[in-house]
Order: structure tokens, then sequence, then C-alpha cells
């Protein structure tokens, strides 16, 4: 089948690496998949190189942005139409509205799956409540995130015929745990006995590497050789800097910026912590560290229940708690031989659960139920 996969993100991130995974594995079966893109985004760029067809004529501008909403609408409204599209699979808010209102426009209309990435309140309006009816399929990441669309079930908005869970994978062929840390922690000067405490992902507020901060001085004063990195770009660096320093702890922080090494970084970890307070529907970042053998301490946000097996291959506990952060960091950290164990656990249980091809072929699945649905509505017809 040939599929339009749309991203209105132009950076990179989890959703745009989990939809690049998702075009190459449905390439490898032999389908088509082109991706609709933002010109300059990181995910057209990196769909090229991988050999991957793009459309990017359409930024899929907020709807406040009328003049350049309407030639994304325009654009998207004639690629539609003579694209031979079979089906349609948005990922966020703005590309998909445009592609709601471009498929009533093109003929034939092609049907439309949404891929619900993270947990952020759906909004009960009017708009909204338009917008999901013309929306064939729902795909959400983990089950967390159906609580959000409790309203939309309830009034008959979505049903569980054309709701599916699909979660996000990990590249095991990039983390596994053969991957070297060596070096990256010869690269921060962290010897082999030395505590390194990190957080891989965009700095941003819902990521709540906040708490982190608040939970070092704690962290530090029963191990004081930690240090803590923090891998990713994002608005809320210069704050974080500024509370590293009002906490005192500067000195054992590390912002590495951008990176492409991330393999090496999440390896030379000895717990990887994920503090969201928001967002994080499956997250990635969770698996990559587990597949690596490193054990994790996450925030009870969206999937990671879904994720971690609690006490057995790493720790949940409540968001925006810095206080119960600080001691399952530290319970992980007092106790080396277990934690290490924890993380081998963790690597064979995600390995076995959350692979590109378990991915792409429950996607799939989801994708020929939409059409035989589609089908048998027209034959009705």
């Amino acid at each position: 089948m040939k599929v339009l996969l749309a991203n209105f993100h132009k950076g990179w991130g989890g959703q745009p690496t989990a939809i690049l995974m998702l075009a190459q594995g449905l390439a490898a079966r032999g389908h088509e998949p082109v991706l609709a893109v933002p010109p300059g985004s990181m995910l057209g760029e990196r769909a090229r190189a991988a050999g991957l067809a793009t459309f990017e004529e359409a930024r899929f501008a907020k709807p406040r942005e009328i003049a350049s909403a309407f030639r994304d609408l325009s654009r998207l409204t004639a690629h539609l139409a003579g694209g031979g599209y079979d089906l349609i699979n948005a990922h966020g808010s703005q590309d998909l509205w445009t592609a709601v209102l471009a498929r009533r426009r093109a003929v034939p209309r092609t049907p439309l799956v949404l891929t619900r990435m993270n947990t952020k309140r759906v909004a009960w309006h009017a708009a909204n409540r338009w917008l999901y009816r013309q929306v064939d399929q729902l795909i959400v990441v983990s089950r967390s995130v159906l609580d959000r669309y409790s309203r939309f079930f309830e009034a008959g908005i979505l049903t569980e015929e054309r709701t599916a869970v699909v979660p996000l994978a990990y590249h095991p062929d990039r983390f596994h745990p053969g991957v070297d840390g060596a070096s990256f922690r010869a690269e921060v000067g962290a010897s082999p006995d030395a505590p390194l405490v990190g957080v891989v992902g965009r700095l941003v507020a819902d990521k709540g590497q906040d708490d982190l901060l608040r939970a070092a001085p704690s962290i530090l004063a029963r191990h004081p050789g930690t240090n803590f990195i923090f891998a990713g770009t994002g608005t809320a660096e210069p704050a974080l800097r500024d509370l590293a320093a009002r906490l005192g702890v500067a000195e054992s922080v590390r912002f590495l910026g951008f990176r492409d090494d991330v393999p090496g970084i999440t390896a030379g970890l000895d717990i990887s912590v994920l503090p969201s307070v928001d967002c994080d529907a499956s997250p990635t970042v969770v698996k990559e560290a587990l597949a690596c053998g490193v054990p994790v301490v996450a925030t009870d946000i969206g999937g990671a229940r879904e994720i971690i097996r609690q006490g057995e291959t790493g720790l949940v506990v409540p968001p925006r708690d810095p206080a119960r952060l600080a001691a399952a960091i530290l319970t992980l950290l007092d106790d080396r031989s277990q934690a290490k164990a924890m993380g081998r656990l963790g690597s064979d249980d995600v390995r076995a659960r959350f692979s590109p091809d378990r991915l792409t072929g429950e996607t799939l699945s989801v994708y020929e139920g939409v059409l035989r649905r589609g089908r048998r509505g027209r034959a009705a017809r």
C-alpha cells in the first residue's frame, strides 16, 4: 500500500524517530511510504538519506497563520488528488488539521489514521469534537493515552473498534548490551567507580529535568562523585543552568547539547532518568537505556509502567517529587550490583516486547483493518 506519513515537527526527537522507523519498516516489507514534512525538517533530511520519498511543500502552519495555512491546504490537496494514496497517517495537531481539510477536498477521499504519541490533554470543545469525527482510526502508543479521550468515548465520537494500542519501538541494532560506554565516560572524565546519572532528551519543561537538579544535592551528599548528564537541547537550558548554579551543583552537572552518539552516552550511564511531568506516552529513551543494560528511574507519566517492571528492571516514582526521585536513584547507587542485574533483565525484556518489526507488523494490521472497513462501507452503499 502507499501511505502518506505526516508530521509537522522541524526538529528531531522521539516522534520523528518513531515515524522514520515505521517508514523504513514499511518500505522493507514492500510498501510505499511517503513522508509529508515541513521544508528543512530533520525528519525529511534523514528520510531522504535513507532513500525514502518525501513531500515537503507544506509547512503545516498553525491555523492562526491564515495565509500559510491556506497554502498548505492547497498544496496537500493537490498532492493527495494525484498521489494515489491508500491511507494517510497523521501524527500531530497541525498536520492532522491540514490532512483532514485536504482530504475533504481531494478525490478520492483517502482513509485517515491519527497516531497519538503524547499524553497532553485533549480539549473538549466543538472544534476537536468535529476533528475527531473525521478520523477513521486512532492509534495510541500506550493505554495511558486513552484516559485523555474518556469524554470522546462517552459521546461515541471514538469507539473501541476505531482505536488501537501500538507501543513505540527502539533500534535494537543501535542499543544493546554490547554498546561500549567507556569512551563517553573517558570524555567526561568519569572513573569506573564514579556514578553517572543522566537524562537523554529535549530540554523542555515537560521533561522535568529541573526535578533531577533539585534531587542532586541529597544524592551528592551520599555519593559526592556523582555526575549528572543532560544530553539534548531546548528552551529550558538557560533556566536549568541557572538552577544548577543556585543549588550549588553546577560543577557536577554536564550539559552536552545535541549529540548523535546517544547509544554510547546511554551505555556509559549507571542510571538513566526520565523525570517527565507530562507528554511522554511511550518513552523510547527508557527502552533504549534498558536495552543497553542500564537501569531506569522514571516518573509515573504515560506508559512508564507499561515499559518498566517495577523493582525488577527499574523504579517508577511520582512526578514532581524530587525527594522520591532522589531516594530511588540512591537505592540503585547504594547497590550497584543489584542495579546492574536490573539492567540485564531489562535488556532481555524490551528486546522481546518493543522491536521495530513488531511496531511495523502491528501498525500494518491496523491499516489493513481501516481499509477493510472502508471496503465494507462502500459495498453497503
